[in-house]
């Protein structure tokens, strides 16, 4: 009876895999558009591309109407002399510049001046507003966030700037990435149409002439600008902060703790990373780099380890989340064109929290956890992709369960003092390399987004983009922003 149970169950799982691979699959791209022998990319130059914009813009482009009166510098701001105008690259590059130059700070007026700050918590964000919130919520709840400054940097133009320019607990710095999708979607950076498709193997590539063919990762895709994008903004808001920002305030002491729009933080992280700092020389001396977070796979130590800490050699793939560090230190990872351990002369060390001060709410979008049990989890795979065909992922359930971890463990947090009960000097192998970096115009311009400050109109690598114009018609613009 047991056995014939089990297997009536196997089946069912079985018949709802299928079931939901026919769905996406039918919901997905046609697999003869992508390959193709002789797909029909649009045959235009560079000339020309102000026409083809001019029919998307309405799509992806979200530009204010200037008011002379006092100036919102959260958004994207030009000036309409007439109904119909063109903007190059150029253009567009320069002025996000000029308002991430001259944003006014919030609350400094409540708080005092931004010289004063001992911490500075830099924030990634994408459109994720529910996650958002959640994170921000947990700010507000975090001891001692008066004291700090919370710079928000963005790749797109949201209502969520609205959410933002509410805070009234510390000081708030927003920056926007200037070479995003939003602004130029169908030109690089953007998903170019003339690009080769991601899976389309060098080989087809080559024939079909798309546009970068000759330059496909190491595991033979080509760009996904999406994804690229991830990386650039990444990249080049690390150097704004450091070179724009910390410079300019001289918060060279000052340590840098990036998070994410689906973090959530502990009321006592701020507690934990001062006293981390503060007793650094006899906790970990040489730890160049403190972790506030990683994802948790069992909760049932939580409590046990909540003043432990571990001392660690430094791997990027497992002490990102919540990582704090130092101008000194940035400058060295900096120094690294390559961003690669090998370049360092030695290796960071990490001290982390063994029971995570940052965690991770982020049940959709890029970044969700790796399958592990590889046949169990195979097998609910289509069924959770069934199950995302029609529903949205609700962040609320993990944002719950860390109300919920946080609630049961709130009498033992705030410990007054740490020790370090897991040191290890053993290096992992590496981790395997992430794809999608071979496409030389994405290597140019991460040479560019190295060095934010420096006028982008004095380059002479992305020709397309900052000659490219993009077309504006007064009716197309939206009048939330400036």
């Amino acid at each position: 009876m047991l056995h014939r149970r089990a297997h009536r169950f196997v089946n069912i799982v079985i018949s709802l895999c299928l079931f939901g691979f026919v769905v996406i699959f039918l919901k997905g791209p046609s697999t003869e558009q992508i390959f193709s022998e002789t797909p029909s990319f649009p045959s235009f130059n560079v000339g020309n591309l102000k026409d083809f914009e001019s029919e998307l813009v309405n799509d992806s482009l979200q530009l204010s109407q200037y008011d002379h009166g006092e100036i919102d510098l959260t958004g994207w701001a030009f000036q309409p002399k007439n109904t119909n105008f063109t903007l190059s690259g150029r253009d567009i590059v320069n002025s996000i510049n000029f308002l991430n130059e001259n944003f006014n700070i919030l609350n400094v007026d409540k708080f005092g001046p931004v010289e004063n700050v001992k911490t500075v918590i830099v924030i990634q964000v994408h459109n994720r507003a529910t996650y958002l919130r959640y994170l921000i919520e947990s700010l507000r709840d975090t001891k001692g966030i008066e004291d700090t400054l919370l710079i928000f940097s963005h790749d797109i133009n949201t209502s969520m700037n609205e959410m933002i320019r509410n805070i009234s607990f510390a000081r708030v710095y927003q920056i926007f990435y200037p070479f995003n999708m939003q602004i130029f979607p169908h030109v690089f950076p953007g998903q170019d149409p003339r690009d080769c498709p991601e899976k389309l193997g060098k080989e087809k590539a080559v024939l079909l002439k798309c546009r970068n063919s000759g330059y496909p990762d190491k595991y033979g895709n080509f760009r996904v600008a999406k994804l690229t994008q991830i990386k650039h903004h990444w990249w080049w808001k690390m150097n704004y902060v450091f070179d724009g920002i910390i410079d300019r305030f001289g918060l060279s002491d000052a340590w840098v703790l990036l998070l994410e729009e689906d973090h959530y933080v502990t009321p006592d992280a701020l507690h934990v990373l001062n006293i981390i700092t503060e007793r650094k020389k006899r906790l970990c001396e040489y730890c160049e780099i403190i972790s506030l977070g990683f994802y948790l796979k069992t909760t049932t130590k939580y409590g046990i380890d909540i003043d432990k800490l571990g001392a660690h050699p430094w791997y990027s793939s497992k002490h990102n989340m919540g990582m704090a560090l130092q101008r000194d230190s940035w400058q060295k990872i900096k120094n690294c064109s390559e961003i690669s351990a090998k370049c360092l002369p030695q290796r960071f060390r990490v001290i982390f929290a063994k029971s995570p001060r940052v965690l991770h709410i982020g049940d959709c979008g890029v970044h969700t956890h790796r399958l592990n049990y590889c046949f169990v989890r195979s097998l609910l795979l289509f069924i959770c992709l069934l199950a995302i065909s029609y529903f949205r992922c609700n962040a609320h359930n993990a944002y719950a369960s860390a109300k919920e971890l946080l609630s049961r463990h709130k009498n033992t947090l705030f410990p007054t003092d740490f020790s370090v009960t897991d040191v290890s000097r053993r290096s992992l192998k590496p981790s395997k390399e992430n794809g999608g970096w071979g496409d030389a115009r994405d290597r140019e311009l991460c040479r560019i987004n190295t060095h934010p400050l420096r006028d982008a109109s004095n380059e002479i690598v992305l020709q397309d983009l900052m000659t490219s114009s993009v077309y504006i018609n007064n009716s197309h613009r939206i009048s939330n922003g400036l």
